[in-house]
């Protein structure tokens, strides 16, 4: 067997430990860049999170608004504001047939 020492040299401790030690450094720098990226994900959600959390509150503000504005009493108060007044004698026009007569 004249190859069996440089088959020995292959795989002598020296390279199997340098190997070992380039696939674990390798291993590590995934490992942080996998890290880093899953946190700043975690940043851009929590940022999402925040405004949807501070758009439902102004949508809450918002519907208490609309909901005060729309009251009777409210809309009463708009509307002499703005000139109008309540009608004393409601008048009723008869409306002609819409059908065709025969």
């Amino acid at each position: 067997m004249p190859n069996y020492d440089s088959q020995k040299k292959l795989f002598s401790y020296k390279n199997a430990f340098i190997f070992t030690g380039v696939v674990l450094i390798g291993l590590a720098i995934f490992n942080l860049v996998g890290t880093n990226v899953l946190s700043t994900q975690g940043f851009a959600v929590s940022e999402v999170e925040t405004k949807t959390m501070s758009l439902e509150k102004e949508n809450h503000q918002l519907s208490v608004k609309i909901e005060e504005a729309t009251t009777l009493g409210s809309l009463q108060k708009f509307a002499e504001d703005r000139g109008f007044i309540r009608s004393k004698s409601i008048v009723f026009v008869p409306a002609t047939s819409t059908f065709a007569s025969r």
